[in-house]
């Protein structure tokens, strides 16, 4: 039997650290997602998957409501255990997972909702974002907590030094994270890796990792090589250096993504538009808006725009739409211009040229 632990989950109706049969857990997660999703809101909280021996097995971040991306955790869970590449000798304890989940699961909640993946989040993360400032805050506050109830037994023996020790190991802390800050991550890395870590602090250090180009320390610290190489997409890199770090994940740890998040990167219009078995976020579903767009399919691009809430996307398909009826317009009127008419037609020309540049920002936009 499975047991899932919530944490950090926001709304109420969600009972953040008791122990929950993975089937309540589901049947939970269900009515709050159509809850919110009907509530035209969202909210995030943490997972882990256990079984009856308190082993953990699976661990995640659920998406509740608008911007979530499957209608239950059995959803997720399946999904993504599904994808996770295993050794050969841990793939019979990935069949007995997906089996379980299988078991345990209600029949009507193992239907895909008609709205699972139709409401993508318009948030995408990069180096070091706001929430992740606010973590190096909690991670230097804990580390010194942590060391001050530890050495706190101290201070009746030497009151003096006891003092003088919390300060130094504040500072560590502190200066640790303002290198972060900054763009030096070692040391905050370093001092992450020799404490004992909450879920939180291994995310931070996943993104630690891929911020210093340590792509497969990232992927050991979360065996999820779908989440690492969607973070790697999402790094603000230079296309040149960001093709190179997704060929070589890819070549190790293949994925649909990796292929799409490259395809995207090459300009293969094609192959983005082709592509449908992978994980659709925002930055994703953007990519084919765009790829139909270059390809001239305005029916799909139109489509593929009502799965997510990020407006910039419809808009991306209005300014293509006006820009190209302009062009047809202008290319219209140059037809009907005498040829002896030069500076006319030099004009409409340079008109229809900045267009073309205008219309390529768009196609190029991603």
């Amino acid at each position: 039997m499975l047991f899932v632990r919530f944490t950090d989950v926001p709304d109420t109706r969600i009972q953040n650290y008791e122990r929950l049969p993975f089937a309540e857990a589901v049947i939970a997660t269900h009515d709050l997602n159509q809850a919110l999703s009907e509530e035209g809101t969202s909210c995030s909280g943490d997972f882990r998957l256990f079984d009856q021996k308190d082993e953990l097995l699976y661990r995640g971040t659920f998406t509740f409501g608008t911007e979530g991306t499957y209608p239950n955790l059995y959803h997720q869970v399946k999904d993504r255990v599904q994808r996770i590449k295993t050794k050969k000798e841990d793939n019979a304890k990935k069949l007995w997972l997906l089996d379980e989940i299988e078991s345990e699961t209600p029949d009507d909640y193992k239907r895909q909702s008609a709205k699972s993946n139709s409401i993508i989040s318009s948030t995408y993360q990069s180096r070091l974002t706001r929430l992740q400032r606010r973590l190096i805050y909690g991670v230097a506050t804990a580390g010194i907590l942590f060391t001050s109830l530890f050495t706190a037994a101290q201070w009746f023996i030497d009151k003096e030094a006891h003092a003088e020790q919390v300060t130094g190991i504040e500072q560590t802390w502190l200066d640790a994270y303002d290198l972060a800050l900054q763009g030096e991550e070692s040391s905050l890395i370093n001092l992450l890796e020799r404490k004992d870590r909450s879920e939180e602090e291994d995310a931070l250090l996943v993104d630690l990792y891929l911020a210093e180009g340590e792509d497969q320390k990232a992927l050991e610290l979360t065996d999820d090589p779908i989440l690492i190489e969607t973070k790697l997409a999402g790094l603000e890199l230079s296309d040149t250096e960001k093709l190179e770090r997704l060929h070589d994940f890819q070549a190790s740890h293949p994925t649909d993504e990796g292929a799409f998040d490259i395809a995207k990167l090459e300009r293969d219009h094609e192959t983005v538009a082709k592509m449908k078995n992978v994980e659709w976020i925002a930055p994703r579903i953007s990519a084919k808006v765009t790829a139909y767009l270059y390809l001239g399919d305005i029916e799909s691009a139109n489509d593929w725009a009502s799965k997510t809430n990020d407006p910039a996307v419809q808009a991306k398909i209005d300014k293509y739409q006006d820009i190209t009826a302009t062009i047809d317009g202008l290319n219209e009127k140059l037809k009907k211009t005498s040829s002896k008419d030069t500076a006319a037609r030099e004009k409409i020309q340079a008109a229809i040229a900045a267009e073309e540049i205008d219309l390529e920002t768009i196609l190029y936009s991603d």
